[in-house]
């Protein structure tokens, strides 16, 4: 089953709408009324939701996933990118989600320049 994604708000909101069009469950920050929330929270939410977070965010999301690890915390993913346009963006996690399951992606970090 592939990952179900969050997009954090530096990502267009648009994006996620697309992917929804191929069949996957996509949320953004936008959508959720989230903009300016703490990133910790914006984890957490995702974690909550059982989703991966899409982010661009490097420094803040590797301490969070150090910090759940070093705890004994679990989450779903976090997928990091460089600023990339949405079309960029689009076929790249598109890959990824044809690519990986969710399970794959339990308490990893991953590059989307992978998907290239």
């Amino acid at each position: 089953m592939p990952p179900k994604l969050h997009l954090n708000e530096h990502l267009s909101p648009r994006l996620a709408g697309q992917l929804r069009q191929y069949g996957f469950d996509v949320t953004s920050t936008v959508e959720m009324n989230m903009i300016a929330v703490a990133d910790d929270e914006q984890f957490a939410f995702a974690v909550s939701e059982q989703r991966a977070i899409v982010t661009i965010n490097f420094s803040d999301f590797v301490a969070l996933h150090q910090g759940y690890l070093a705890d004994g915390q679990g989450h779903w993913g976090i997928i990091l990118s460089t600023e990339e346009s949405t079309a960029t963006l689009r076929r790249r996690l598109l890959r990824l989600l044809n690519t990986l399951s969710g399970d794959n992606l339990k308490n990893q970090i991953r590059w989307l320049n992978e998907f290239k």
